[in-house]
């Protein structure tokens, strides 16, 4: 065997006096769960041309639009538009 240094694990284990009771653990609401789903932590990456980046990246900092903003806004008009 190598003589790597053994890592002391042993913080990892839980013991009753220090364990956390279920009772204390917050179970998220059904609003709480809407709230969350507006966070914008999901990554979408798709290739565009060089003008058309440019173009988007102008056009959302001319009316102060963050690029998912403009995206989203963008998105939506067009699912409206093709529902009529």
């Amino acid at each position: 065997m190598s003589n790597k240094n053994k890592l002391n694990l042993d913080g990892l284990i839980s013991t009753k006096k220090n364990s956390i009771s279920t009772k204390d653990v917050s179970i998220p609401n059904g609003n709480q769960l809407i709230q969350n789903k507006d966070k914008n932590d999901m990554p979408l990456n798709f290739r565009v041309s060089s003008d058309f980046r440019k173009r988007f990246r102008v056009f959302a900092a001319s009316h102060d639009l963050k690029l998912n903003e403009l995206l989203v806004l963008a998105f939506d008009h067009y699912v409206k538009q093709k529902q009529n």
